[in-house]
């Protein structure tokens, strides 16, 4: 009984659909023949929102050799869907395809932007291009490595745009051509140097101040370890590591000693890095910093004092050899003097001193490097350079009394000699 009603009513609703898939034709019949009728006049233009001319044309052999080349053009224009087709077709939408990667975009900083009505922020032709889009490893391609800056500084060089939406840094392409990364990449073509999306991203990408921008500060230093692995792990046991993770923002990352695009070699005698810059310039930001030093109870002083020293002062005659702050409390694995692995930890100072100091005695460092009033040793220096700055004093104006005593005896002479004759 229920076969037979199943192949009464059921069956011939199959056939209808059926024949309606067969023989009903498509809405959307047009081929790439009949979109370049048009596309294909090299003067087709038209009018955008702001009365500016912009081109139509697309140039097939161009857009064959691209990614998207075996598509037809009602693939991504899907409301064309007769010739002629309104004026104004919907924006394409990517995700239809790449659905991941758009997603991603919506939600970063140029998503958002676009959301908000901006006209400049970056779509997805913006830097892929729209009928010319090469795969990334085709060097004529926009996000080639070898391209990818330079496509990014089209927004981010461009005065206008970074006045308009108060872009903090105006020209970060001309910053990163002079950085290690920006050289090792353009000019010696290593293609391991980070671009523009090692550090902000890919198609997520979203603002510094945003917590999962992988240039937020607390972000900053992992997002370079996946480079620098090794300076990583010892920053993230540092001081400085440990009391970013605490949320410390005066804690500094990465980008605070090394800088951000225009990252210099420390053999750049421009570099904060460098052996005569690290000290008097990237330590002393902080380490010389009252509210830093007051708020987190820092020892003060110890720029000051440390310029005073021996190496300091060697420093500021050009010495390269003399130990700067990173000689004696590391570079990146910087601990406190308390802790065992420290390099300024007591037990410790032998080996690091020794560096530079080969067969050096106990009696070497034994005496603090940081001398202040505030301990004994510093207040006998300080007494024994007080007393020895006022007997240079007493013994200068000795001579000049000697000296002016004996010019007026002489004077006196001369002119009793000159009376004489």
């Amino acid at each position: 009984m229920i076969y037979k009603l199943i192949k009464k009513f059921i069956h011939p609703i199959f056939l209808i659909i059926i024949c309606a898939i067969l023989f009903i034709p498509s809405k959307n019949l047009l081929g790439q023949d009949d979109c370049m009728e048009c596309h294909g006049e090299t003067d087709l233009t038209k009018l955008d929102a702001h009365d500016r001319e912009i081109s139509l044309f697309v140039d097939l052999a161009k857009y064959e050799t691209s990614i998207h080349g075996e598509f037809d053009c009602v693939d991504c224009h899907q409301d064309a869907e007769e010739i002629p087709h309104e004026e104004t077709l919907q924006k394409v939408d990517c995700g239809m395809c790449h659905e991941e990667a758009f997603e991603a975009h919506v939600a970063s900083v140029h998503g958002q932007s676009i959301e908000q009505g901006s006209e400049e922020a970056a779509g997805c032709v913006d830097c892929h291009s729209r009928h010319e889009i090469l795969a990334v490893d085709n060097p004529a391609s926009r996000v080639y490595p070898l391209n990818l800056a330079a496509t990014c500084a089209i927004c981010h060089a461009d005065p206008k745009i970074t006045k308009k939406y108060d872009i903090p840094i105006s020209d970060p392409l001309s910053a990163y051509n002079k950085s290690v990364h920006g050289i090792a990449l353009m000019s010696e073509e290593n293609f391991d140097a980070a671009t523009c999306i090692s550090c902000h991203g890919l198609h997520g990408i979203r603002s510094m101040n945003d917590p999962q921008s992988p240039i937020h500060w607390q972000n900053v230093s992992e997002t370079c370890g996946a480079c620098h692995g090794e300076e990583y792990e010892q920053y993230a046991e540092s001081v400085h590591g440990k009391a970013v993770a605490k949320g410390v923002r005066d804690a500094p990352v990465c980008t605070d000693c090394h800088g951000e695009h225009q990252v210099q070699s420390p053999a750049d005698p421009q570099s904060p890095i460098h052996p005569l810059r690290v000290s008097a310039i990237t330590c002393e930001r902080c380490h010389s910093s009252e509210l830093i030093v007051e708020r987190y109870g820092i020892a003060p002083s110890r720029v000051a004092t440390f310029e005073e020293s021996y190496h300091g002062l060697a420093i500021k005659g050009g010495s390269l050899a003399a130990a700067n702050c990173a000689s004696c409390h590391g570079i990146h694995n910087i601990l406190a003097s308390s802790d065992p692995n420290s390099m300024i930890f007591p037990a410790n100072l032998k080996t690091t001193c020794g560096s530079c100091h080969h067969g050096a005695t106990k009696n070497l460092w034994e005496g603090p490097v940081h001398l202040t009033t505030s301990t004994i040793p510093g207040r006998v220096v300080q007494t024994v350079r007080s007393l020895y700055i006022g007997l240079i004093v007493v013994v200068i104006l000795i001579m000049l009394l000697h000296n002016g005593a004996d010019f007026v005896r002489r004077t006196k002479i001369k002119v009793r000699q000159r009376d004489s004759v």
